[in-house]
């Protein structure tokens, strides 16, 4: 491509006005020419509030073909359609995570971004974070020996400011905890330690289709051998929010509230000791900025982005195999004589 890329953004909720607007405006290759919000007045009172020159569209098929790409940052459940609609259109897609709320709608979008030859890159900013690529260095230097296993926690009471409130809707969200922020802990630790060959899931969704704690127990086997990792979730209460990989002679660590460092915990002469390891020459500015340069600079070349659908296509078919295989998590303080009783004549 010659030029900035002509970029619109589809919905303008919570993360378009902390993450994409300001990524948009930052990026030397970008031409900002329209967000789209069925809310027309939401649209135009961003564009005023960050004295935006784009335009604001209603309906986002005034757009179809006129601009290079789009940033879908639309609730989960409008995402295959307008995906869709989009690349037959010719327009390159950014989509924020998931992809589709179904691993086949996820297949369907991929294939048919290959079949236009255009870019489809998923909204996956923690793999833009400093300590993604430190932690393969890491590894691969063999700083913590024989990697054995990890824990993953991320948790706090849910305080996200949605615009639509699409999170607690089965339907339009498609789960719960593990959806929305488990997609980022999955798709991270598949491309750490590789595919997942069996797992334990865990929820307590009580038949409402959101799943508001989870645990999932997986196994990998890939470059670095058999891995075993627990992923813990939760909208309810904080957990460590960390990332810990134990090693036979180190253990890493990444902090959810600092992805741009990996901590080292080993001992030298008995004394246990910490290091904490930074990548000098990464991209400064946001992760979400550098998302968007992946995409600018794959649109502009014609390479595979980072995070293609194909890699999505794999963490929804796990998480699909997740709620088909659900336990409850044991909630004793929960359970009352009428539930044992009814618990009793179901298994019965």
């Amino acid at each position: 491509m010659k030029g900035p890329v002509r970029l619109a953004i589809l919905g303008c909720g919570a993360i378009t006005r902390s993450e994409h607007i300001p990524s948009a405006m930052a990026h030397p290759q970008v031409q900002l020419d329209a967000l789209v919000d069925a809310d027309l007045s939401r649209a135009n009172g961003l564009i005023q509030n960050r004295g935006l020159t784009c335009k604001a569209v209603a309906d986002y098929h005034d757009l179809l073909g006129r601009v290079d790409a789009v940033i879908n940052a639309l609730p989960n459940h409008l995402h295959t359609v307008i995906n869709q609609d989009f690349l037959s259109a010719g327009v390159n897609v950014l989509c924020e995570k998931p992809l589709t709320i179904t691993a086949m709608d996820a297949r369907a979008c991929t294939e048919l971004a290959e079949k236009k030859k255009l870019v489809l890159a998923v909204g996956m900013n923690r793999r833009f974070a400093a300590s993604h690529p430190l932690l393969k260095l890491v590894m691969q230097e063999g700083l913590l020996g024989t990697v054995r296993d990890y824990d993953f926690q991320y948790g706090g009471a849910f305080d996200w400011r949605s615009a639509s409130g699409f999170y607690f809707d089965r339907a339009k969200a498609g789960g719960g905890a593990l959806v929305d922020f488990g997609v980022h802990m999955l798709d991270s630790v598949i491309d750490w330690f590789g595919p997942v060959t069996a797992f334990d899931y865990q929820d307590d969704d009580w038949g409402s289709g959101i799943e508001a704690n989870a645990i999932l127990d997986v196994k990998h086997d890939g470059h670095w051998g058999e891995i075993k990792g627990r992923l813990r979730l939760s909208r309810t209460f904080s957990l460590k929010n960390r990332l810990l990989i134990r090693g036979s002679q180190a253990n890493a660590e990444i902090s959810v509230q600092d992805p741009e460092v990996v901590v080292l915990h080993r001992a030298i002469a008995g004394k246990a000791v910490s290091q904490t390891l930074r990548l000098d020459d990464y991209p400064a500015g946001s992760s979400y900025l550098r998302q968007l340069d992946n995409f600018v600079q794959s649109v502009a070349t014609g390479s595979k982005p980072e995070v293609d659908g194909w890699q999505a296509v794999r963490v929804l078919e796990l998480i699909e195999n997740c709620y088909a295989h659900k336990r409850r998590i044991p909630e004793p303080w929960a359970e009352t004589a009428g539930t044992k009783v009814a618990r009793s004549e179901a298994r019965a």
